[in-house]
């Protein structure tokens, strides 16, 4: 890897589940033992930013990478990443195309914008032929949120053998409209790009700026874990940063989700997927999630009430939930003494 490392603190996780959950938390700033970070090149040349730390045992369990939800970026994983780390597993992460310190096809930074979606499901396969190269173990399991959930879900249907199972924390089956029509949204949206607007916000939308306002109120109840975002942004890189979604975002995003949706689509994605689902969720669509979940042939769902949409980010009752599932679906109660 052509590396750019970041400070490691002491890992120092043991002990019972909701030991470790404690002890992680107060790391969630700080990377996992040995974590560095390089950039993956992209088949349009586009430069990909992923990170890795390897295992802290000789026999790995195989390596977790997670990918972000809409507007986040590497650094927002640490908690979890240390979590997996003191597990057994290698723990990587990436940067999707059009944040973080990814590419951006816009030239304004502040607009999210991607002409794509299929474009993330390229750069998720040189992100793995790169972790790869890069000696990280398998099996490779993904850990993913939201827009991150969506693209995961894709890459599991064209490329699923190259996967173990997944994580995928409130996906983005549909997006939530609030009782509008998906064949409305998708008619203004790209109404608004054939009118030469595919750069402009979509309403409630605009540049980046610091604490809770508009969707960046609805992502979790935890006042303190909701700064992590802003803190990275202050303190790593500016650059880090990306404001409201475009009409060219929205158009991609909703053109995406109705492949996902497609006939016979979630049928095709054999790999085991947990599917976690925030009861108060005002991001995604929880119905449209539930009825994807029962398409497919090796999907768990599980709904956890009281939660809002960032569940990695929730409060400590919310990813003691989450992560009581992901230990049963991972099989990993043998790792906590009683």
């Amino acid at each position: 890897m052509n590396t750019c490392h970041i400070h490691s603190g002491d890992l120092g996780l043991s002990g019972s589940l909701s030991e470790r959950l404690a002890a992680a938390r107060p790391l969630r700033r700080t990377a996992p033992q040995g974590f560095a970070l390089a950039f993956a090149t992209a088949a349009d040349g586009a430069q990909i930013r992923y990170g890795l730390a390897p295992a802290l045992r000789p026999e790995a369990r195989g390596t977790v990478l997670f990918v972000p939800g809409r507007t986040e970026f590497i650094e927002k994983a640490f908690e979890d990443m240390h979590l997996f780390h003191s597990l057994g597993y290698a723990v990587a992460g990436m940067d999707l195309r059009g944040q973080g310190l990814s590419h951006r096809e816009c030239t304004d930074r502040e607009k999210h914008y991607v002409t794509s979606f299929d474009k993330h499901i390229g750069d998720m396969d040189v992100v793995i032929d790169a972790l790869v190269a890069a000696g990280a173990p398998g099996p490779f399991l993904l850990a993913a949120h939201s827009a991150g959930s969506h693209a995961s879900l894709r890459y599991m249907h064209d490329h699923g053998t190259r996967i173990d199972r997944a994580i995928t924390v409130s996906p983005m089956v549909r997006i939530f409209s609030g009782g509008l029509p998906v064949f409305m949204m998708r008619g203004l949206a790209g109404l608004m790009c054939r009118m030469g607007n595919e750069n402009g916000y979509v309403p409630g939308h605009e540049a980046f700026k610091e604490g809770r306002w508009g969707w960046r109120a609805k992502l979790t109840h935890d006042d303190e874990r909701f700064l992590d975002e802003d803190h990275f942004i202050q303190t790593v890189d500016r650059d880090l940063a990306v404001g409201g979604a475009t009409w060219r975002w929205l158009l991609e995003a909703v053109k995406s989700t109705d492949v996902l949706n497609s006939p016979g689509y979630p049928e095709a994605i054999m790999n085991p997927v947990l599917m976690l689902q925030a009861g108060e969720d005002q991001i995604v669509d929880n119905k449209a999630m539930s009825a994807f979940a029962a398409r497919m042939p090796n999907c768990r769902l599980v709904r956890i009430e009281g939660a809002m949409h960032e569940m990695y980010k929730e409060t400590d009752r919310v990813r003691a939930e989450l992560w009581a599932a992901i230990v049963d679906f991972l099989d990993l109660g043998g790792e906590f003494p009683s």
